[in-house]
């Protein structure tokens, strides 16, 4: 059974919270749970020598905005790895929305031959993967079609399923541009909906007060792949507001369901995808 090392920008212990590091965890633990997970590596920690004296791994890699053009060179030509994609880094601004079909123009391609010579390439959407192939004609995409939650996590999404709503609707207060906290509160104040800002550096806090509301207005300045909050509403039996066009999750056949229903078949979207990351790791 091949070994993994999993690189990635920010490590759990950095107390970094965003999607992407919620999603590795759950596949970092799983990792874990089956021996295959040798280490956990942050990007900018990469030596040259830690690369060559680990060249018979399989190496697993995430966000890499922090890894130097060098490492990636030598793991391109000298290493077996897996690219774990959550946005657009083909692209400079890792934003393809201003450009027509999402189509980027070559002087704004970037990455390329680190894609080119990645074992796997995995999306998380329909969506994700078809702005991949526009972008770069390449054979390695593979596309697991979800997020990911812990079993804790969804046990907490099956206890706030029927919780009380009240009439007002969600809006993530986010000082992120991409997220884009004034059009959803544009939207609100043009459609005659009753809103409140909600926000929390606790993951479960924000869950617990985001379940409160009857739906979530949601406006993204990006493609968003697989946005967890778009299936944590879904989840929470409460409605989910935004540019569909934008939500990767949104054109996929499972995105009609809710409340347990979703929440079930997100855990069996997990339990299969996992079982696909063994499978393309052991293949390396």
């Amino acid at each position: 059974m091949k070994k993994v090392i999993f690189l990635q920008d920010f490590l759990k212990k950095d107390g970094v919270n965003g999607g992407a590091e919620l999603h590795d965890q759950v596949v970092i633990d799983y990792l874990q749970s089956v021996e295959m997970l040798h280490r956990t590596k942050r990007c900018r920690d990469l030596t040259t020598d830690f690369i060559k004296s680990n060249l018979d791994k399989c190496w697993f890699i995430s966000n890499f905005t922090s890894l130097k053009n060098h490492h990636k060179a030598i793991l391109a030509s000298k290493a077996d790895y897996i690219i774990y994609e959550h946005d657009y880094k083909f692209s400079k601004n890792r934003n393809p929305i201003s450009f027509p079909d999402f189509v980027v123009p070559d002087n704004m391609l970037c990455n390329v031959n680190f894609y080119r010579y990645a074992k796997k390439v995995i999306c998380l959407s329909k969506m994700h993967r078809n702005i991949f192939e526009k972008n770069m004609n390449l054979k390695n995409y593979e596309n697991i079609n979800c997020s990911m939650w812990s079993d804790n996590q969804l046990s907490i999404f099956e206890k706030l399923v029927d919780v009380k709503k009240n009439n007002k609707f969600a809006i993530i207060n986010s000082r992120n541009p991409i997220k884009k906290t004034p059009e959803s509160i544009k939207f609100c104040k043009k459609n005659n909906l009753e809103y409140d800002l909600i926000s929390s550096g606790d993951y479960i806090e924000f869950i617990n007060k985001l379940s409160k509301y009857k739906g979530l207005v949601f406006m993204t300045g990006h493609p968003e792949p697989t946005p967890r909050v778009a299936i944590e509403a879904k989840m929470l039996n409460i409605k989910f507001i935004s540019q569909k066009h934008l939500i990767g999750v949104a054109h996929e056949n499972y995105f009609s369901l809710s409340g347990l229903k979703m929440i079930d078949k997100v855990r069996e979207m997990r339990d299969t995808s996992l079982n696909k990351i063994v499978g393309w790791i052991n293949e390396v």
